[in-house]
């Protein structure tokens, strides 16, 4: 049986960061899913014919968050590896559409980066444009880590990648992210309604901060999406800029 080396993985690294160029509504990613396995037909597949059955079967339509479709890519050279048959193959594939959807939406869309976008609105108060440059800067190194853990991780686990999925790290930073979320947002509104304190119009500031964490308050209870909570909040922020002319 031939196999999947280190190199060979670090190709298909590389590739999966255009996972997404391919996208149609028809089948999702599965053209750039199969343009990053490519290379594995190469080192696998011994016929033109066994090439093309490979290909066939991995342009089925399926969808996988960016950032954790590597889970899938590594857990599919795992069984390609050890000649699955390719009918289990494809309903794996089909499995993991959902986990890793719901998961990397919830991980990324919906806690992560709107909680490093606050991040970078915090440091971009102290610092300028380096607040968006830390926000740019751990957005992406994180992503780069993602996608490496995920393919090494699905590679070693095959089957079972899903038993990564349901604990550990993803679920930790998910929870914690937007703890994380949460806290720099209070922080961000107490550094703006210290610049309502310092002026007559406290107690009108003072609402304004009361409707917010109302609204907020009723959002989090109805499970609204973060990402909405957080565009409410530059909402108030706005306005609290047009009642506040003073507030930078």
């Amino acid at each position: 049986m031939r196999k999947i080396s280190r190199w060979d993985l670090f190709w298909l690294y590389l590739r999966s960061f255009f996972i997404q160029t391919g996208w149609t509504y028809e089948r999702m990613i599965s053209f750039g899913f199969v343009w990053t396995l490519i290379p594995l037909t190469k080192k696998l597949c011994s016929s033109i014919k066994e090439r093309q059955d490979f290909l066939n079967r991995h342009l089925l339509s399926f969808n996988a968050n960016p950032y954790l479709a590597n889970f899938a890519v590594g857990a599919i050279a795992k069984l390609e590896e050890k000649k699955t048959p390719p009918q289990q193959i494809i309903r794996f594939k089909d499995l993991l559409r959902g986990p890793l959807g719901a998961l990397g939406d919830s991980l990324i869309w919906q806690n992560l980066r709107p909680t490093l976008l606050v991040l970078g609105i915090v440091l971009a108060e102290r610092f300028g444009l380096l607040g968006a440059l830390c926000f740019w800067l751990i957005f992406n190194l994180h992503q780069i880590y993602l996608r490496a853990r995920a393919l090494l991780k699905g590679y070693a686990l095959g089957l079972a990648v899903s038993s990564d999925l349901n604990k550990g790290y993803l679920q930790n930073m998910t929870k914690w992210s937007g703890r994380l979320g949460g806290v720099l947002s209070g922080i961000l509104l107490v550094s703006k309604l210290n610049q309502i304190g310092r002026h007559s119009q406290a107690s009108t500031g003072a609402i304004l901060f009361f409707l917010f964490t109302l609204s907020s308050f009723l959002g989090f209870k109805k499970n609204l999406n973060p990402g909405y909570l957080l565009l409410l909040f530059f909402a108030f922020l706005l306005v609290m800029k047009l009642a506040f002319p003073f507030i930078r």
